[in-house]
């Protein structure tokens, strides 16, 4: 048989045995979840997938109505949850959050920061300050929500940080160069972070770090991100970008949200160990990523955007 190697590696839309959800019943009982941007989309069925597990769920988002409904959906289905409006680059907004998550369900040991945005438009027609708001949605937002939870990891030498990123990391994606930048960015923080927490005083204390970092490409999931995406202005001025991105979309395959979903169970209970600190691709088998990842060398310098 072949070796495998990116190319010839199986390619995934929806739930398959590798992240099956029997095979995580009661596997994060005890646990904590906050799940930024968990109102709808992505977010809301990672949210549903980790109270399924058994954690006790935070649902944070900017539109209270959105994250309450996703906080009576996990208590409908018999798990615990609560809903904290907030909004991810306002510092006091995320100091409440991280504060009421532990009065009300406790220290807090998985973090997934979901919440983003994008706007599709040639660089030389974005507003400066639209351009930098993605930038702080999509950088600052999860590197600062991180900051404040993770001396509590540290102290606990336990949790796991799971980014939602994108393919856009690593390619040259145009009309899209504030999203692209900023998923570059939050990827290789991943990936440094990692290196920094494997080879801390505290983790060597430990005798070894046993927090676990990932970003995540969650597939093209059709979500109302994609509605949103095409401002008045890139209609009138970009059609062209518009009419590109709509014959993409009709080639790509249809992913499912619960295929991210239940890959982040998966990486929560610890199954993704020898992928830490990288870029994880939600489309690909990961038991065979894990396979290809194990049998490649490991270079002295990683690169999480590679």
């Amino acid at each position: 048989m072949a070796a495998k190697n990116q190319s010839n590696i199986t390619l995934r839309t929806g739930i398959y045995s590798a992240i099956e959800p029997e095979r995580f019943e009661h596997s994060l009982d005890g646990q904590v979840a906050l799940v930024t941007g968990s109102g709808r989309g992505i977010g809301r069925a990672i949210a549903l997938a980790l109270a399924q597990a058994g954690a006790a769920v935070a649902v944070t988002g900017r539109t209270l109505s959105e994250i309450e409904d996703t906080a009576h959906e996990v208590v409908a289905r018999g798990g615990k949850s609560i809903a904290i409006a907030a909004d991810v680059v306002v510092k006091s907004d995320m100091e409440h959050l991280v504060s009421q998550v532990y009065q009300q369900l406790g220290e807090i040991d998985i973090l997934i920061c979901n919440a983003g945005i994008n706007t599709f438009l040639p660089f030389h027609l974005t507003d400066s300050d639209e351009w930098w708001r993605q930038m702080e949605v999509n950088v600052k937002g999860p590197t600062e929500l991180t900051r404040l939870i993770l001396p509590s990891f540290q102290k606990r030498n336990s949790g796991t940080i799971i980014y939602t990123s994108s393919r856009a990391a690593s390619a040259d994606l145009p009309w899209a160069s504030a999203y692209s930048c900023a998923k570059s960015a939050i990827t290789r923080f991943a990936g440094i972070l990692q290196v920094e927490l494997d080879n801390s005083p505290e983790a060597l204390n430990h005798g070894s770090n046993g927090i676990s970092a990932f970003s995540i490409h969650p597939g093209e999931v059709k979500t109302a991100l994609h509605n949103t995406a095409f401002p008045q202005k890139t209609k009138e001025l970009a059609p062209h970008v518009v009419n590109h991105m709509e014959k993409i979309s009709k080639l790509q395959p249809d992913f499912k949200a619960e295929l991210a979903a239940w890959t982040c169970v998966y990486l929560a209970t610890g199954n993704g160990t020898v992928l830490k600190g990288r870029l994880v691709d939600c489309t690909k088998d990961i038991d065979e990523v894990k396979e290809l990842v194990s049998s490649t060398p490991r270079p002295r310098i990683t690169n999480a955007c590679a």
